[in-house]
């Protein structure tokens, strides 16, 4: 065999592995697409975004005062603050998300239904109500006392990223919390 065959043969070899890895990727897209519905194509460009959010803890008030609501002493409300992602349009946050979320990947698994598992997506538009301190920001009344774990979305150019990393917040007495490792 002479050089310019055996080059040639390495040339065809090359072109039908780059063929055959072309073909797994294809049949890996549409195999996402099937699992993770219509969207994940807009989903996926979209990297995750960095949530690193506080949460401020107060008692139900009402009026100029800021009385107690009568019948709610018991109940806290929680305020969760992240820093703004430039360009945008929308964020969502979900709360008690585990089952559904994966925190790999930040992939929501559609399949997942069990309300157990999928608590509450908050969807929040930009500014106005949902701006404290100059920070978006979502305000939770009647928050249950104990571990609460939030993941945060947001869009940009119309497009949805994908899930942030959890953050966990103890609620348990009115004041300020971090995001705490469990």
């Amino acid at each position: 065999m002479s050089t310019s065959d055996s080059i040639q043969n390495r040339n065809t070899l090359n072109n039908l592995l780059l063929l055959a890895i072309m073909c797994v990727m294809a049949a890996g897209w549409i195999t996402f697409s099937f699992l993770h519905g219509a969207d994940a194509a807009t989903t996926i460009s979209q990297e995750r975004p960095n949530f690193i959010g506080t949460a401020r803890i107060k008692q139900h008030r009402a009026g100029a005062n800021g009385d107690l609501v009568e019948g709610e002493e018991h109940l806290l409300k929680a305020i969760i603050k992240w820093d703004a992602i430039p360009n945008a349009e929308r964020y969502e946050i979900c709360h008690h998300c585990n089952d559904y979320i994966n925190e790999e990947t930040g992939v929501a698994d559609d399949t997942v239904t069990d309300e157990d598992s999928i608590n509450d997506i908050y969807d929040i538009e930009i500014g106005g109500k949902n701006t404290c301190g100059g920070q978006p920001c979502l305000v939770m009344p009647g928050v249950p006392r104990g571990n609460n774990q939030y993941h945060l979305r947001v869009k940009i150019d119309g497009e949805w990223s994908l899930w942030s990393k959890h953050q966990n917040f103890f609620v348990s007495e009115p004041g300020t919390f971090e995001h705490v490792e469990l």
